[in-house]
């Protein structure tokens, strides 16, 4: 038997199959969503699981594929994260709990868990969250705006005259410097650029108001390409929504094993 964890975010979904929930080391496949249902049955087919946790951001259709996928093959019910107040070593000032996202939660669960002091959790992907978690375990508000891809995105839908952009930041063909002498590396390094100022000054007011000793952890697909130019130090944590997800499948489907 196994457990099965899912973060389904707003550009594709993550999932890992665990045998043990102490388990401290997993693998994980990235799904899109183009073939979901058919990926997903190609995927678990071989599986045997007793337990499924799924963190959703995206829109409920997709929740109801996983939900389809994992009634046809095991006639299982999918247990979905929604967020709780204080629960799991977090609180939150949001006035409504439920409005605050679950990937966010899920992730300052996994964040707090490792660093038992002031966090700034940093998520990069296609919106970027910027939280903050104070020693007793009080999310005090975060920001949040669009992510390089959604800022790429965006342009190119707003300026009529300018390149499509293919996403890929390797594209950037000026080495001898971060100017670039074209338009489409224009934007790929300017939208870069721009976030990675716009994380570093908001970490540094986090900072100046917590205290040097402030601890930040960035994840996200892009967070890789921040953290090369970013300034601060940043522990980044690949799998950190999956890694909240683990947290809280121990305390729900498995209490009595550990």
């Amino acid at each position: 038997m196994s457990y099965i964890l899912i973060d389904a975010g707003n550009s594709c979904l993550k999932i890992a199959v665990i045998d043990r929930l102490d388990q401290s080391d997993f693998d994980y496949d990235v799904l899109d969503y183009t073939c979901l249902y058919d990926d997903l049955l190609e995927l678990l087919s071989d599986q045997q699981p007793s337990n499924v946790l799924v963190c959703n951001v995206n829109n409920p259709i997709m929740f109801n594929i996983i939900s389809d996928v994992f009634y046809k093959l095991f006639r299982l019910e999918v247990c979905l994260i929604s967020v709780e107040q204080d629960k799991y070593g977090i609180s939150t000032r949001y006035s409504n709990p439920r409005l605050l996202g679950c990937d966010r939660w899920i992730a300052m669960i996994a964040a707090r868990k490792e660093f038992n002091k002031t966090l700034i959790v940093v998520d990069c992907g296609t919106a970027v969250t910027i939280d903050v978690v104070s020693t007793s375990g009080m999310h005090l508000g975060g920001l949040i705006t669009p992510g390089i891809t959604t800022a790429r995105n965006s342009l190119g839908l707003q300026a009529n005259n300018l390149p499509p952009v293919e996403n890929i930041d390797e594209n950037i063909n000026n080495e001898s410097s971060f100017l670039a002498i074209n338009t489409q590396d224009a934007i790929l390094g300017g939208t870069l650029y721009q976030l990675t100022a716009y994380i570093e000054r908001v970490v540094s007011e986090i900072k100046l108001e917590f205290g040097e000793d402030t601890e930040c952890i960035i994840t996200g697909g892009d967070a890789h390409e921040i953290q090369a130019l970013a300034y601060h130090h940043f522990h980044h944590r690949e799998t950190l929504v999956l890694d909240g997800l683990q947290i809280v499948a121990r305390e729900m489907f498995n209490k009595d094993s550990l």
